[in-house]
């Protein structure tokens, strides 16, 4: 039977060896933290628009309509009536759209939205990882991308930059 006894060296290798694999291995393997891009339009025009990101169709904003006699309707389906002299009957028709949470990997990305009449509105951004909200106000022509508000008419091409 042999016993092989380390030396001092030896030891301070393995252990090195050992602290350089813990830190690559909790550090390099985590995926980088998604950007999450939430919309809204409050008002018709574009609520209920195609979203197209990259150029690739990543879905639809859910139109929700409230009319003046409480008749809810989402995507355009009657949906509930309100109680009468609810906080949320309008006195006009009141459209929304909405598309919760896109995940996107951070960076320069290109959003379109297009109604089925072909009226579009661009939006390039560079996102960084995180909770963006984007609230655009159709009867404005304002948008806001998290604090910060910009003309936004139908037709032009809105550029944001990451303040990181």
């Amino acid at each position: 039977m042999r016993i092989f006894v380390l030396g001092g060296n030896c030891i301070r290798i393995f252990v090195c060896l050992g602290i350089a694999l813990l830190l690559l291995s909790s550090a390099g393997c985590r995926k980088p933290e998604p950007a999450r891009v939430i919309l809204l339009v409050e008002g018709q025009l574009f609520s209920d628009a195609l979203v197209i990101i990259d150029g690739k169709e990543a879905g639809k904003l859910t139109q929700t309509l409230i009319k003046p006699d409480g008749k809810l309707f989402i995507d355009g389906i009657y949906s509930v009536t309100l109680p009468p002299g609810h906080r949320d009957i309008p006195e006009e028709d009141d459209y929304e759209g909405t598309l919760d949470s896109l995940a996107l990997k951070a960076g320069e990305h290109t959003i379109l939205l297009e109604t089925n009449d072909g009226k579009t509105l661009q939006i390039t951004a560079d996102i960084p990882p995180g909770r963006h909200l984007v609230t655009y106000l159709s009867d404005d022509g304002k948008l806001t991308w998290n604090n910060t508000k910009l003309d936004a008419a139908p037709g032009t091409t809105v550029i944001i930059r990451s303040t990181k």
